[in-house]
């Protein structure tokens, strides 16, 4: 995929890994960045720095959780910088509570952040890219996507469904010109380890989650992949397709150290 000259959309784009995809798209001279964020100044700040680089952008308040929201956020950049080409469905939370006692409503609201958003710009923006016959998905899903972990069980269980949804499309509609790929990170300096959109400090490590990455390096990684071999997934942190490795060569010797794994850090936490 030539980047240069599309039209490019990035939800959670006011810090992050999302601020980071949007600047690194301008660097590569795309035709305009729109950024939607729950943060509206953080997504104004992100367009005013993709401007910079000389490149029209557009920065809104998005909560992707309400498909309103995200509708009307592919209607700005449409009316901005014309069809959508590229859309980074980058925004998403973890829940604050790591057991079954988290509510109902919490749990429905995380479905919408985590696994909703997903679908709510898939039927926004999919049926004219099938009809242009191209027209690119980049999801931002997780590491938890497919090595469930230390997370909590809302992240977990709405990653597993964002990366089952982003089958199905790649499935159904990659004979029709629409690519999709899923990001699937491990730890990296955002917003979730404290980071905001201009923290410069240095990457904290971490020893139960490895090696921590900057938001930068995982897009640039991310986007050389988009414009390389366009795989289903970019895998920022190689231990991540290694231990997915050995869970799909045996799920029982996976969940078995796991489970340990999690009882030591549990233990060690105390």
């Amino acid at each position: 995929m030539q980047v240069e000259g599309k039209s490019v959309v990035v939800t959670g784009g006011g810090n992050g890994i999302g601020r980071a995809l949007a600047l690194r798209f301008a660097e590569l001279g795309v035709r305009g960045v729109t950024i939607g964020d729950l943060d509206g100044e953080w997504a104004h700040q992100a367009a005013a720095k993709v401007e910079e680089a000389g490149v029209p952008a557009l920065g809104m308040a998005c909560d992707v959780g309400d498909q309103a929201a995200v509708e009307t956020l592919v209607d700005a950049a449409e009316s901005a910088h014309g069809p959508v080409d590229i859309f980074c469905s980058n925004a998403g939370y973890s829940d604050e509570v790591g057991n079954l006692e988290q509510t109902v409503d919490a749990w429905r609201r995380i479905i919408d952040v985590n696994l909703l958003a997903h679908v709510w710009a898939a039927r926004r923006v999919v049926p004219g890219m099938v009809a242009r016959g191209e027209g690119y998905l980049l999801q931002t899903v997780s590491s938890a996507a497919l090595i469930t972990g230390p997370s909590a069980p809302g992240y977990t269980t709405t990653k597993h469904g964002a990366l089952g949804f982003a089958e199905w499309l790649t499935l159904n509609h990659g004979d029709q010109g629409l690519r999709v790929t899923c990001l699937c990170p491990n730890a990296v300096f955002t917003g979730m380890f404290g980071r905001g959109p201009d923290d410069e400090s240095i990457v904290p490590q971490d020893q139960a989650l490895g090696e921590v990455l900057t938001p930068e390096h995982v897009a640039h990684v991310t986007i050389d992949a988009m414009t390389g071999s366009e795989p289903f997934l970019v895998l920022p942190h190689p231990r991540v397709g290694e231990s997915f490795l050995r869970k799909a060569q045996d799920y029982d010797a996976w969940l078995d150290r796991t489970r340990a794994r999690l009882r030591r850090m549990s233990a060690e936490s105390r």
